[in-house]
Formats: C-alpha cells, structure tokens, sequence
C-alpha cells in the first residue's frame, strides 16, 4: 500500500474494517501499524522515569484479577507522609519526574480504617489526601499522575492544580464483563458508562488523560476493538486523551483469576498492531515489564514504554519487574529507535492552551529541553 492510502485508511478505517484486518492472516497489519506509527512520531520512543506510589491498597471494589487490593487484616492500609516523602526525594535524585500516586476505589466508602485515618488527617477522602499529598510532590519539584478509579468533576478540578496528567483505564466498553462470573461482577466502579463519562469530563476540563484497555480478562476480539474505538471517539471530540495502553493481563496466585490464561502473543501484538491503525497519531503504549521483547512491541506500532522505575517495583504486578532502561535504549537503537524521556505529561500538551496549571507549568519547564524532553540522568 501507498503511504497515502496507510494514512487514508488509518484516519477512516470502521469497526467492521478494523475487524477484518484483525481476522486476516498475514503480517500486513504490524507493515501498516509500524508505516503509521513511523510517518507521525519518527524514530523516537518515549518512557516516563517514574516513582510508583500506593498511597492506599485499600478498595471498596472486588475485581476478580486484582493482586493490588488488600483487606485491613491483609496489610491493606494508607501510606503515612513521611513514606511517601522519602522515596519522592530518593526518586528525584535518580532522575524521576513523575510520581504516580495510585489508590483503590473509595475505600473510606467501605472501610472503617480508611475513614479514621483519613479524618485523623484532617480530611473528609481519598480525593483530599490526594491533593494534600500532590501539593507536598510537586514542591519536591517532581510531578503528581493520579491514578485513583473515578472521580467527581470537582475532583478533577482541584488534582487538576497539582497534577500534571490523571489517569483511569477504561479496561472495556462492554458491560457483559460486570455480569455474574464475568470479573467485573464486585466491582461496580469498573461500568463503562461511569468511565466514559469521566473520561469524556476530563476532555472537558482539559486534563492530558490517560486510559487504555485490559486485554485477555474474558473479552471478546470485537469488545476490545469496539472498547478502542470508544477512546477514538472521545479523543476526536476534546484532544485531550495523551496515550492510550494496551495492557495484557496476568494471572496472579491467589485471586479468583488466577487459574485464568494470558492472552496469547498473537492476539495481544495484533491488538496493539490494530490500535495504532485504528488510533493514528495518537501516542499508544505496551508496558515492557509485562511483554519484555521490545523489538516486537516497536514493531506492532507503540511509541511509548509508559513508566519506568528504576527505585520502586510494580504494585499492581510486583512479580514483573521494569527492565533497566539502559538494556531497552540498548535493544532499541538495535531497531534503529532513539529512547527519550518524557515527563507525565506529554510534549504536545505542555503549551496547549489550557491544558496545565501555572504551578505545573512552572515546574515543568524547568525538566526539559527545547524539545519537550527531560534532560536525563544516565544511571
């Protein structure tokens, strides 16, 4: 195919075409894939140097593959401030730049241990703790991404001040996965309509969002790509969508799925491979630690490796330790690829109207180059 024909087809392709091309046997789609990923973002992949911090494993939400959730008698708890504050300022001197805070869903809803800490703290929930502790973040000078299940539009509104980007996986569009069995069943925050309608009020308060799908949890092929077009839609309408993930999912010992099977290689990569032709120019992301040949994520069409810790492990999937990011620029510029650092919010967004607070801003520009790039620690 012409390169205008790639483009053509990217920029219009339907949910039946999008389907077609998944069902064909060939290698054409990762040909495409990597021809749309190349025209718009060049030979540059991007990753985020990040601290991970679980500022509560607490959840009132049960999700049948969910490792990260605890119980109060299973160590589930709030992470103190002086935690927190002494692993950001460890991660600053390694050359972090995102602290990603991650929570579980509303745990004072449910929990009587939440509630006390959180009011002995002087605050009403998990939203407030979260603002609290961001404002401490970003006077450290590292920048706040939260990640904490849904929230209210006046939520948004106040991390909005102290965050560079938030972030909610919309995981499915389809609700078939909250039926009796489905994973989904105990966990009423994980509703499509309730992520896509935060989703779609962060566009309008123009937050850089970030969102992205779960695959292999027990979707169908045509909810996963029906799932992508949905971010597509909502992106189309307010621009405000900064990556989208395409997360394979891991069965983990002792959750109810962990007998479940992974996706396979094919069907994770050709999903990847389908979101970038179906996603254009956006900026679509596969976390290494969780498919660890790098070559084949380039090769379906990624731009982006997500965050990487070179301090803290992956709460959600502690099992899958980040590769050293040195070994990933080593394997990509192999492929041709240059690894740049990015901050938690992306380089197109840091001068959109709108789109960050002063304080933000401020901080922001100090980390970076002409080009939108963090100027790196080699560590």
């Amino acid at each position: 195919m012409r390169l205008e024909d790639i483009l053509w087809l990217s920029r219009n392709i339907s949910y039946n075409e999008a389907l077609e091309f998944y069902n064909k046997d060939d290698e054409k789609i990762f040909e495409i894939a990597s021809t749309i990923r190349d025209y718009y973002k060049g030979n540059i992949i991007t990753y985020s140097r990040k601290i991970f911090i679980p500022v509560t494993t607490l959840c009132k939400d049960l999700c049948y593959y969910c490792f990260y959730r605890k119980e109060p008698n299973e160590g589930g708890r709030y992470m103190e401030i002086d935690e927190i504050v002494n692993v950001a300022k460890r991660g600053i001197e390694l050359g972090c730049t995102e602290a990603l805070l991650v929570t579980g869903e509303r745990p004072e809803v449910k929990y009587r241990e939440a509630l006390n800490f959180l009011n002995n703290k002087g605050f009403r929930s998990t939203p407030d703790w979260l603002y609290y502790i961001s404002n401490i973040l970003l006077n450290l000078g590292i920048l706040p991404h939260t990640n904490a299940g849904i929230l209210s539009r006046y939520e948004m509104v106040k991390l909005k001040e102290t965050n560079a980007s938030l972030g909610l996986m919309l995981e499915n569009a389809s609700e078939r996965l909250m039926n009796k069995g489905m994973p989904h069943e105990l966990a009423p925050s994980k509703n499509p309509k309730l992520r896509l309608k935060m989703i779609e009020e962060a566009g309008k308060l123009k937050i850089p969002f970030t969102t992205g799908i779960l695959i292999g949890i027990g979707e169908t092929v045509e909810e996963a790509i029906y799932s992508i077009f949905m971010i597509k839609k909502l992106h189309e309408q307010y621009g405000h969508i900064q990556e989208v993930i395409i997360q394979p999912f891991v069965p983990k010992k002792g959750t109810k799925m962990e007998n479940h099977p992974p996706p396979s290689e094919e069907y994770f990569l050709k999903l990847l491979a389908l979101s970038r032709i179906i996603l254009g120019e956006m900026n679509v992301q596969a976390p290494p630690n969780l498919f660890n040949d790098v070559k084949k994520l380039v090769k379906a069409g990624i731009n982006d490796l997500g965050g990487i810790s070179p301090l803290t492990k992956d709460y959600v999937n502690p099992e899958k330790p980040w590769p050293h990011i040195e070994f990933l620029r080593k394997e990509l510029m192999k492929e041709g690829f240059i690894l740049k650092q990015r901050l938690p919010v992306y380089p197109e967004y840091l001068n959109k109207e709108g789109y960050l607070s002063y304080r933000v801003k401020e901080i922001a520009l100090k980390l970076i180059d002409q080009n939108g790039f963090v100027y790196e620690k080699i560590i």
